[in-house]
């Protein structure tokens, strides 16, 4: 996943080192966990859940059995938490790291398409990219996203590329959620001018990236 120059400036490491704890002794649970962080791009520092609970870190992850023994004023989540959707772990992660006064906007770009490519920016990181064979599958993952994270505004901003499908998913996706999130149509015109095409899906990805930073027209259920 990439680190994005946008208009507010990205999580800087220095802002997210020790502020994350991995507090187990067991060795399968330590490995899920810290391969976890790692494909999320989150810095962590290893300690027994005794060093954990004396620690300043504002997250802390260790397993149903040792959460106990964790006493922190942070957010202790648990090795199964990260699972099931990395995306909500993530955007959980980083929210509990920034507080509250920060701008929490969750914004996905949608590239709709043969693959449709998807990019999740929250909180000027991108929390998850992929790419999807169906409008079903998409939704699927979409949904778990928009009901997951916590969010003040939630935008899903989807290319016009394939209109049919466009509306599809638009429409899916309002029938849904309502007025809890906002929806726009954006011309992907350009999208893909500058996405690598020797690596598959990268080109969707890419163009759903630059769809998620582009205003469009507000899409209305009729």
């Amino acid at each position: 996943m990439s680190k994005l120059i946008v208009e507010e400036a990205p999580l800087t490491e220095e802002l997210l080192h020790r502020k994350v704890a991995v507090a187990t002794v067991r060795g399968r649970p330590y490995y899920n966990i810290t391969n976890a962080l790692k494909l999320m791009e989150l810095q962590f520092d290893s300690l027994s859940p005794e060093e954990a609970a004396a620690s300043k870190a504002k997250v802390i992850i260790t397993t149903q059995d040792e959460a106990g023994i964790v006493k922190s004023k942070g957010t202790v989540m648990l090795d199964t938490e990260l699972e099931k959707y990395p995306a909500i772990s993530k955007a959980k992660i980083l929210r509990s790291i920034v507080g509250d006064s920060a701008d929490d906007q969750l914004t996905i770009g949608i590239d709709p398409g043969s693959r449709i490519g998807i990019s999740a920016i929250y909180l000027q990181e991108e929390l998850a990219s992929a790419v999807e064979s169906s409008p079903q599958d998409a939704i699927d993952q979409l949904s778990a996203m928009l009901g997951g994270i916590e969010s003040h505004k939630k935008v899903v901003k989807i290319g016009d590329g394939n209109i049919s499908m466009t509306r599809q998913i638009a429409r899916m996706l309002k029938m849904k959620f309502r007025d809890s999130v906002c929806i726009e149509i954006v011309d992907e015109h350009g999208t893909s001018k500058n996405a690598d095409t020797n690596k598959r899906g990268a080109r969707d990805i890419s163009s759903a990236r630059t769809i998620a930073f582009r205003t469009g027209k507000k899409f209305v259920l009729k």
